[in-house]
C-alpha cells in the first residue's frame, strides 16, 4: 500500500548508483546460459514523468536464482501538490515468463505474492522479441493503473490523493521502423548509445484506446524496455531508463580494463567488438579499472554512491563502492585528492551547491570513520549545477550531471 507523506520539496532526488561488480559464482545461481548477465547486484534506474508527478525508481536484483531475477524496487514520487510517496517492493521476474509471456506488468501489487506468473516486468519475452525482430506484429496485454473515476473531484475537496485501479490493455505491438535506432543510457557509469527497437502499440481497454510507443533493447537474451511514451486522457506519461549497472566487467579485446569505448550489452549491443568477463575476478578487475583511470587521468567519476531524497544521507547500498575507493587509496598512500559533488539544475543554485557540498562531505566522513583514511588526504568541493556534463533539458542529461567525482592532486604527486 502506498504511504503518503507531506514533505517540503525543493528538487528531485539525485541518485548516483553503485556499479555492481559482484561475481555470479558460488552459492548464487547464474542466469541461464545465453541470457544477458543481469546477475545479483544489477541495477536499473528509471524515471516516470506524468502531468501531476515525477518518479525515480531504483530496481536492483537482490538475487539471481534458478527461478529468475528477484528484484528490490525503491521509488520516490513527487506530486505537484508537494506530497512525496516513498515505496519499497520485492518481486520476481521469472525466467519462464521471460521466455514466452505475452503479458507485461508496469506496476507491482504490494498485496499480491512476490511473483506475478505469466507477466514480465522490465522486458518483453524473447518469443515476442523474435517476432518483432522479424518485422512482424505480436499480440500483447499490458497491465497498468489508472485513477478511479471521481478521485480528482475528491482531491479538489481535500479528501486525500488519487485512488488507483489496475487496467488491462489488450492489442498488438509492431515495429515502427525496420532497423534499430540509437538510445542514450548510462551503462556502468558511462554514457553510451545502445541499439533499440522502436515499437508502436495499438491497445484498448474500457477506458478507450492507447497507442504507446516503446523502445526495447535490441538484445534477444533480455529485451529490456528502455522507454515508453503514451497519452492517457490526452496527457503524456513517459517512462525512461536512465541508467543500467550490470554485474560484469567490460574488457577491451586485448584484455585490458575498458574505458569510454567499451559499449557491450548482450550479444547485439552497439559498439566495438569486446569481451564481457564474468567471474570470481570481477571485483578486483573493476577496482583495477577505476584505479587505472585515476592514475592515468587524475580524475574519475565514482559509480555507486547513493543518497537519500534531497539529503546528504549516504544509503547503505553505497558501502561496497566506498570500500572499493578506500582500498584504492590504501594502495596509494602518497595520493591526496578532492571529492567533488555535482547536481542537475533543478532547484536554486545556492541550494544545489550546498547539497553537493554536504553530500561529498558525507562520503569523506564515511571513508575516514569506517575505513581509517587519513583526513588530511581528502578535501571536498561542491559545485552544484555549475559544471554540467550534458544539457539539463533531457532526463538522461540530468542523470549524467548528478555525480560524485574524485580528483587526484597530480601536481603535488609530481605527475604531468
Amino acid at each position: 500500500m502506498l504511504l503518503r507523506q507531506r514533505i517540503r520539496f525543493t528538487r528531485p532526488a539525485p541518485l548516483v548508483l553503485f556499479l555492481s561488480l559482484a561475481a555470479l559464482g558460488g552459492a548464487e545461481a547464474q542466469a541461464p546460459v545465453g541470457r544477458i548477465p543481469m546477475g545479483t547486484g544489477a541495477t536499473i534506474v528509471q524515471t516516470l514523468s506524468t502531468p501531476n508527478a515525477d518518479r525515480e525508481s531504483v530496481h536492483q536484483v537482490r538475487l539471481a536464482s534458478d527461478l529468475g531475477l528477484h528484484y528490490e524496487w525503491r521509488l520516490e514520487e513527487v506530486h505537484d501538490t508537494g506530497d512525496t510517496l516513498r515505496q519499497e517492493f520485492r518481486y520476481l521476474e521469472a525466467w519462464a515468463d521471460l521466455a514466452d509471456a505475452k503479458r507485461v506488468r508496469f506496476f507491482h501489487d504490494a498485496k499480491a505474492p512476490e511473483a506475478h506468473p505469466g507477466y514480465t516486468m522490465h522486458a518483453l519475452s524473447r518469443a515476442t522479441y523474435r517476432r518483432l525482430r522479424e518485422g512482424k506484429p505480436d499480440s500483447v496485454q499490458i497491465m497498468y493503473v489508472d485513477e478511479v473515476p471521481g478521485s480528482a473531484q475528491l482531491r479538489s475537496l481535500g479528501f486525500g490523493g488519487a485512488r488507483m485501479t489496475p487496467v488491462r490493455w489488450r492489442g498488438t505491438i509492431a515495429p515502427a521502423a525496420p532497423d534499430p535506432v540509437l538510445f542514450p543510457v548510462l551503462l556502468n557509469g558511462r554514457r553510451v548509445q545502445l541499439r533499440a527497437l522502436h515499437i508502436r502499440g495499438d491497445l484498448t481497454a474500457r477506458q478507450g484506446r492507447w497507442q504507446p510507443q516503446l523502445w526495447v533493447l535490441a538484445d534477444s537474451t533480455y529485451p529490456l524496455i528502455l522507454k515508453w511514451i503514451g497519452a492517457f486522457r490526452e496527457t503524456d506519461n513517459v517512462l525512461q531508463t536512465t541508467r543500467i549497472d550490470l554485474p560484469l566487467v567490460l574488457l577491451t579485446a586485448d584484455g585490458a580494463a575498458g574505458g569510454d569505448g567499451v559499449l557491450l550489452v548482450g550479444r547485439e549491443g552497439l559498439g566495438p567488438s569486446r569481451e564481457a568477463i564474468i567471474g570470481a575476478g570481477a571485483d578486483a578487475a573493476g577496482a583495477a579499472a577505476l584505479e587505472g583511470e585515476l592514475a592515468a587521468s587524475c580524475r574519475v567519476e565514482l559509480p555507486g554512491i547513493y543518497f537519500a531524497f534531497n539529503s546528504a544521507h549516504v544509503e547503505p547500498a553505497s558501502d561496497r563502492a566506498i570500500a572499493t575507493l578506500a582500498g584504492i587509496l590504501a594502495r596509494h598512500p602518497e595520493w591526496t585528492a578532492t571529492l567533488e559533488g555535482h547536481t542537475d539544475s533543478i532547484g536554486s543554485g545556492a541550494a544545489n551547491k550546498a547539497l553537493s557540498e554536504r553530500r561529498v562531505e558525507a562520503v569523506r566522513a564515511r571513508l575516514i570513520e569506517q575505513h581509517s583514511v587519513n583526513p588530511g588526504r581528502l578535501r571536498v568541493a561542491g559545485f552544484g549545477s555549475a559544471r554540467p556534463r550534458e544539457p539539463n533539458g533531457t532526463i538522461e542529461g540530468r542523470a549524467r550531471n548528478r555525480r560524485v567525482e574524485l580528483v587526484r592532486d597530480c601536481a603535488a604527486a609530481g605527475d604531468q
